[in-house]
């Protein structure tokens, strides 16, 4: 029986000679195998950074994006935080859906303000100076009362 420990490279299977001199020992083997699963290691290893650095470059854009968008809508910047951003369909309609509510808050804001006192343009005519209210505002304001 042949001797494992020797593995006989130039072996032709069919005739059972081998054609060259070359050995090599299971150490020579293991040695070589490893060097080259080391080379791949180090390949895949770069391929998986460059892999990473992709996606921290998409998720950037994606930011910048959502931010230029924010802008674009009126709405303000600081928004951002309260976005979405796992990928640009969900994110747009995260931006989509605080412009909604963003848009009818402004809304009902407005119209639920009352004022008091003189608008310009809605008449001509003075307010007393005798209303309770405006009597304090006058007095802090050191004006006649």
């Amino acid at each position: 029986m042949e001797d494992n420990n020797n593995i006989n490279q130039n072996a032709d299977p069919a005739t059972g000679q081998g054609t060259g001199a070359k050995t090599f020992t299971q150490e020579d083997v293991n040695r070589i195998v490893g060097e080259r699963l080391a080379k791949e290691k180090a390949k895949s290893s770069g391929e998986q950074e460059l892999a990473k650095r992709e996606q921290e470059l998409a998720k950037r854009e994606l930011h910048m994006t959502a931010k230029e968008l924010l802008s674009e809508k009126g709405l303000p910047v600081q928004l951002f935080e309260a976005l979405n951003c796992t990928d640009e369909e969900t994110m747009k309609k995260s931006v989509a859906t605080i412009e909604k509510i963003f848009n009818d808050y402004k809304a009902n804001a407005a119209s639920n303000i009352k004022f008091t006192g003189f608008q310009p343009g809605a008449s001509s005519v003075m307010p007393k100076a005798g209303a309770a209210g405006d009597l304090e505002i006058r007095k802090a304001m050191g004006l006649r009362t």
